[in-house]
C-alpha cells in the first residue's frame, strides 16, 4: 500500500513537471517570436496625443459630476418610493388594529 501511493505521488510529479515545462516552453516561443515595431511618432500625432492627456482631468471631472448627478435622482426616487411603501404598510398596520379593536367589541 505504501509503494502504491508513492508510484502514484511520482507519476503524477512527473505529468505535472512535464505539463509547466510544456507550457514554459509555449510562453518563450511566444515572447521569442513577438517582435515589437517601433512606430515613429509623427508631428501629427504628437500633440493629438498631449491634447487628450490634457483632457483627462477635465474628462473625469465631467464624468464624475454627471455620474453623481445620476446618484442624487437615484436615491430621490428611491426615497420616493421608500416613503410610499412605509406609509402603505403603516396604513396596512393600522387598520389590522382597528379591524380588531372593532371585532373585540
Amino acid at each position: 500500500m505504501n509503494t502504491r501511493n508513492i508510484v502514484i505521488v511520482l507519476v503524477l510529479l512527473i505529468i505535472s513537471i512535464g505539463l509547466t515545462s510544456a507550457r514554459a516552453d509555449v510562453i518563450k516561443s511566444g515572447v521569442a517570436e513577438a517582435k515589437y515595431e517601433i512606430k515613429e511618432f509623427k508631428e501629427e500625432t504628437v500633440p493629438a496625443v498631449v491634447a487628450d492627456v490634457k483632457a483627462i482631468p477635465e474628462n473625469t471631472k465631467n464624468f464624475m459630476s454627471k455620474e453623481i448627478e445620476k446618484t442624487k435622482e437615484f436615491q430621490k426616487e428611491s426615497w420616493a418610493d421608500a416613503r410610499q411603501q412605509t406609509a402603505k404598510s403603516w396604513s396596512k398596520f393600522k387598520s389590522f388594529f382597528t379591524g380588531l379593536n372593532k371585532k373585540a367589541e
